[in-house]
């Protein structure tokens, strides 16, 4: 991407770092949708309608208190399970990213070879004892791109990159949690607008009409989390290249790189 003049790497404030991320985000967009989006939504709607083939003595009762669907999960394990998986679907993403960054004119195919190294290393750790990391977006970097480091040489190399700006990550984790919720509650409030307008539906009856819209919310929450999550790990992977400019001088070792394949093509 750097080649293509999309994203120049320099040294940036900690504002602008993240912003090169809705850069990437933006280039990378239409990738996004096979390598991540339709996954999601696989795994998101097998969430919701898969547990009604299973025994019905495994499921939960399910009262009207609880928004669910006939034979399925209630919903809020559904939202739980799908969230907890976040770290699973940021490595589809930054895959896709970190790809199109190294080599702007990459095909599909070549996107698809190694693949399943980037879903499968730390994949464990992400989901269990790391699972609620505030740095998560900025690390992963670390863990996927970056060959060899783990363990006691990983958290230094953590430590030497957050002179570097690394630690912002938490204040984009609050600002992306933060912002899901409030798209999701704008969504909730259209409803209900919608609902008074033109079905005169009484400030009592809102509950109802809440309860009742449960594959709307979860439909809504699940385009939020595209949107959201997939802009997430991109503003962290720029978090990542802008820490390594301040810590390495990164851009002068790509604009070495840049000149040494010149001269191998005698330009």
């Amino acid at each position: 991407m750097h080649n293509a003049g999309i994203l120049r790497l320099r040294r940036r404030s900690l504002w602008e770092a993240a912003d090169s991320g809705l850069l990437l985000w933006r280039r990378n967009l239409g990738y996004f949708i096979p390598f991540f989006a339709i996954p999601l939504w696989i795994c998101a709607f097998a969430l919701r309608f898969l547990p009604a083939l299973a025994p019905q003595v495994l499921l939960p009762p399910q009262d009207d208190s609880v928004i669910s669907f006939p034979g399925g999960l209630p919903l809020i394990w559904s939202w739980a399970i799908l969230w907890w998986l976040n770290p699973l679907f940021d490595r589809l993403i930054l895959h896709v990213a970190a790809k199109r960054f190294f080599e702007p004119q990459v095909s599909f195919r070549r996107i698809f070879q190694g693949l399943g190294k980037s879903l499968g290393r730390g994949l464990a750790g992400d989901l269990l004892w790391r699972r609620l990391s505030p740095w998560r977006a900025a690390v992963l970097p670390l863990r996927l791109l970056e060959q060899g480091p783990g363990g006691r040489r990983l958290r230094e190399r953590k430590r030497a990159l957050s002179q570097g700006g690394l630690h912002f990550c938490i204040f984009l984790t609050g600002w992306c949690f933060t912002l899901q919720w409030i798209l999701l509650a704008g969504e909730a409030l259209f409803v209900l607008m919608i609902s008074g307008l033109f079905f005169n539906v009484q400030l009592s009856g809102f509950t109802d009409i809440f309860l009742g819209k449960g594959l709307y919310y979860y439909t809504a929450w699940c385009v939020n989390y595209l949107v959201v999550e997939s802009l997430y790990v991109c503003m962290g992977f720029g978090l990542y290249l802008n820490s390594r400019v301040e810590v390495e001088g990164w851009d002068i070792e790509l604009l070495f790189r840049k000149f040494t394949a010149r001269r191998a093509r005698g330009e």
